[in-house]
C-alpha cells in the first residue's frame, strides 16, 4: 500500500511578544546614573530616557509620536517607570549625553571564551535634499544616496562591540562614499584586547582584506577571516597569504559562512526596527547618527536578553512590532 505524502509541517516559531511583556522587558532596563548635579535635581534619569528610546524603536515610532502616546496613554508612562511625560526639548538635549554603550555589551561577560565576531557595513538611504549625504555603492553594487553604518558585533549574543570610532568618539555612521576598510580599521583599533586559549574570530568581507587590518586584529587578540580581494592582486603580505590559505580549509570555510548572519542583523535594523523609515524623517549626519544609535541600542539590549535564554539574536524580529 502506497504511503500518502503529506505537506511538510512549518517549523516551530516563537509567538510575537505581547505589548505588555515588551513593556515589562524594557522596565527591567537599568544603567548606572551619574552623581548629583548642583542645583535642582534631574527629573528624568538616564534610565528613563533610554527606556523611551528603546520602546519607541521597537514600536517604530518617532520621538514626537512616542511623546504623544505617553500623553494619551498614562498606563504606558507608568509601565516604563516615568514620573511624567518629558518635553521634546528635554529628550532632544539629554539624548546627546546618554550612556548608550552601557547597553551594547554584557557586564562581566566571559572574555576568555572564543567568540565569533563580524565586521561589516550597510548603506542607509537618505532624503534627496540631505546636504551631508553622498553617493556610494551598496553590497549589491547599486548606487545609493545616503550614509553607511559600520558595525562590529558578536554573532552569538548580539553585543555591539564597536559602534564608535576611538579616540574621536564619533558614531560609525559615515557618508556613503567612505570605504569600509579605513573605518573598520578604526573600529578594531578602538576595542579592548581579547584573551583566551584560542583567539576569537572576526569575520569580514573582501573590503577588509588589508595587511594593516590583519595586524590591528592580531594586536587585539583576534583572528581576522576576510574574503580575498582579487582587485588587490596576489597577496604579498604574510597575513594576507595566511588568510587565503585558511579560507581553503574546511573548518575555517564553515566558520566564514556565518558572515551572512550580520546581513540578517542589518535587515532587522532597517526593516523590523524601522531604521530605514526613521531616516526619511531626519537630515544631517548628527541627526542620522542619533537615530541609528537608538535603534542599534534597542537591538543589542533585547538580543542579549534572548541570548541569556539560549535564543539567537535574529529572533529580535519576533519582538519588534
Amino acid at each position: 500500500m502506497d504511503k500518502c505524502v503529506g505537506t511538510p509541517k512549518p517549523p516551530p516559531s516563537l509567538p510575537e511578544l505581547p505589548e505588555w511583556q515588551l513593556r515589562t522587558l524594557i522596565r527591567s532596563l537599568q544603567v548606572p546614573e551619574p552623581g548629583p548635579k548642583p542645583g535642582r535635581p534631574r527629573t528624568y534619569t538616564h534610565t528613563h530616557l533610554l527606556r523611551i528610546h528603546v520602546y519607541r524603536a521597537f514600536m517604530g515610532w518617532s520621538v514626537e509620536r512616542m511623546l504623544r502616546e505617553l500623553r494619551r496613554d498614562p498606563s504606558l508612562c507608568r509601565a516604563l517607570g516615568l514620573p511624567s511625560v518629558p518635553s521634546r526639548a528635554t529628550v532632544s538635549e539629554r539624548s546627546k549625553h546618554l550612556p548608550w554603550q552601557a547597553l551594547w555589551q554584557r557586564q562581566g561577560g566571559e572574555k576568555t571564551k572564543r567568540r565569533v565576531l563580524a565586521l561589516d557595513a550597510t548603506a542607509l538611504p537618505a532624503q534627496a535634499t540631505d546636504p551631508e549625504a553622498r553617493w556610494g555603492r551598496d553590497s549589491k553594487g547599486q548606487w545609493v544616496y545616503g550614509y553607511k553604518l559600520h558595525l562590529l558585533l558578536d554573532l552569538d549574543t548580539g553585543e555591539i562591540l564597536a559602534h564608535k570610532i576611538a579616540p574621536t568618539g564619533l558614531t560609525s555612521v559615515t557618508p556613503a562614499n567612505r570605504h569600509d576598510g579605513p573605518v573598520g580599521w578604526a573600529l578594531v583599533r578602538g576595542i579592548a584586547s581579547w584573551e583566551g586559549e584560542k583567539p576569537s574570530l572576526l569575520l569580514g568581507d573582501s573590503a577588509y582584506d588589508a595587511e594593516g587590518l590583519f595586524q590591528a586584529a592580531e594586536e587585539k587578540g583576534l583572528l581576522l577571516l576576510s574574503g580575498h580581494n582579487r582587485r588587490r592582486g596576489k597577496p604579498r603580505g604574510r597575513r594576507r597569504g595566511e588568510n587565503l590559505r585558511r579560507l581553503q580549509r574546511g573548518a575555517y570555510r564553515r566558520l566564514y559562512r556565518r558572515r551572512w548572519e550580520v546581513e540578517t542583523v542589518f535587515g532587522l535594523l532597517k526593516g523590523s526596527l524601522g531604521l530605514a523609515a526613521c531616516l526619511r524623517r531626519v537630515r544631517g549626519l548628527k541627526a542620522v547618527s542619533r537615530q541609528v544609535t537608538a535603534v542599534v541600542t534597542a537591538f543589542s539590549f533585547v538580543a542579549q536578553v534572548l541570548a541569556r535564554e539560549g535564543l539567537p539574536p535574529t529572533w529580535v524580529a519576533r519582538v519588534a512590532a
